[in-house]
């Protein structure tokens, strides 16, 4: 009987310690994901909306704007010896994409006058830096839809779209990016930006980073900025840079960089950027390479190839695009790479596939608003499509 008792007592001692140990299993499981995915409750910035109505045709650049480039970039030469450039990574250039006829091609004889940037309306908000408001400098909003190929275990395909969204001094920037169908990707990956603009370029707010598809899963990085800091996806607080970027605007602010030449787009010129990535800040390093012809689906493109010029990424994605002076400096070709230290086979290529498309001049488009509701209803009902 006492044995009995005793194997019973110790059968129930056994199952408490079994318990207890699960609790605390469940419970460190519960904190890594809290300081591995840790996220907000707020919910993300309500997208902001554009019509974007008209083709951005290849144009002669305008010219830079007489404000002195910044102190951190390099120049050609001794200083930029000691940058330690990354050796040439051999990777497929543009895998599937289907060049037009040299007919088709744009020629310099093809391409029309500068078409000159329609300045905004001033705009006050109250997050606006002083009397600050962005001026014919800053695109207006722009979508630009890209042929995405690539390598994950194999060739990859799919699409992928960028729009840059501006009203006033308040920007969005939206990377969206799809393997497989478009219906039901095998993987898909957003990137976001909501912030505003000031005198020294996009002062992100806030950035998003959600993972999903089939494979992809469902995951979700945010990160908080506030004055002279952001808390990072693990729920830190580090202090950053006023000029910091995150991994979308990074695109926007090197092209309103290089468009008003605040840097100069020059071979062997070294570009130092304070990106903002899910667990750290780290001063990101771009190098100008050469200007190129990039084959895309839209015929071949002169842009400047600007490369990741770094070693010491700890893992981070690290990215080389290609920006065309043509086309306000926006980028026709960009290549992110997964691991690129490590494993140089592993990435996706976005080519531009067709002309960028961009909203109308905010005059025009109050006028064309005004138009409308002066017409009769029965003629503005006609008009609909």
């Amino acid at each position: 009987m006492v044995g009995r008792l005793n194997h019973r007592g110790t059968g129930v001692l056994a199952g408490l310690t079994l318990l207890v140990l699960a609790l605390h299993l469940g419970l460190l499981g519960g904190a890594h994901r809290l300081m591995v995915g840790w996220a907000p409750d707020t919910p993300e910035p309500e997208r902001m909306k554009a019509m974007f109505v008209r083709e951005l045709k290849p144009a002669v650049p305008p010219p830079p704007s007489l404000v002195p480039p910044r102190g951190n970039e390099g120049t050609p030469g001794a200083a930029v010896a000691k940058a330690k450039p990354l050796p040439q990574l051999a990777a497929p250039q543009g895998q599937g994409l289907k060049p037009l006829p040299s007919s088709e091609a744009v020629t310099p004889e093809a391409i029309p006058p500068v078409e000159a940037l329609q300045a905004p309306a001033d705009l006050q908000l109250p997050e606006t830096p002083g009397p600050y408001a962005p001026g014919i400098e800053w695109p207006l909003s722009t979508e630009l839809r890209y042929q995405l190929t690539g390598n994950y275990r194999g060739p990859v395909y799919g699409q992928a779209k960028v729009q840059w969204l501006r009203d006033g001094a308040h920007y969005q920037v939206h990377l969206e990016a799809n393997i497989g169908p478009a219906i039901a990707p095998l993987m898909s990956r957003r990137l976001s930006s909501d912030g505003m603009i000031g005198p020294q370029g996009l002062m992100p707010r806030r950035f998003d980073e959600v993972t999903g598809g089939l494979a992809g899963g469902n995951r979700k990085t945010t990160l908080l900025f506030d004055d002279g800091g952001v808390i990072l996806a693990n729920g830190q607080r580090t202090p950053r840079e006023d000029t910091a970027q995150d991994a979308a605007s990074q695109f926007v602010q090197l092209t309103w960089m290089f468009l008003t030449g605040r840097q100069t787009a020059q071979q062997g010129w070294l570009v130092q950027l304070p990106l903002v990535l899910p667990r750290r800040v780290h001063l990101w390093r771009y190098m100008v390479r050469e200007l190129e012809q990039v084959q895309t689906p839209m015929g071949p493109i002169e842009a400047w190839h600007v490369d990741s010029d770094m070693q010491d990424t700890w893992g981070d994605m690290q990215t080389e695009m290609w920006l065309a002076p043509s086309l306000q400096y926006l980028p026709v070709r960009i290549r992110i790479w997964q691991d690129r230290a490590k494993d140089d086979k592993t990435y996706i290529d976005l080519a531009l596939r067709e002309a960028p498309l961009q909203a109308m001049p905010p005059a025009a488009a109050s006028a064309a608003a005004s138009s409308a509701a002066a017409r009769p209803p029965a003629l503005a009902a006609s008009s609909e499509p």
